[in-house]
């Protein structure tokens, strides 16, 4: 498990955009609690870096 606590806001959502295989598994995800479990197995992260990931997602960041 990765902790990014240290990071800014924007750092769970960067990561997720920018590797390939959190890409497609955000695209995948079917709601923003799909999204949470798997930002849970792989990353510690701050209650803001959830928010910020869970807007870009409701924002269609991840549509295909």
């Amino acid at each position: 498990m990765q902790n990014i606590t240290q990071y800014s806001d924007q750092e769970l959502s960067l990561l997720f955009m920018n590797d390939e295989p959190l890409y497609r598994a955000a695209c995948c995800a079917g709601s923003a609690d799909e999204l949470k479990e798997l930002a849970d197995e792989v990353f510690i992260y701050t209650p803001e870096q959830l928010t910020e990931l869970e807007q870009d997602f409701s924002e269609g960041a991840f549509d295909v």
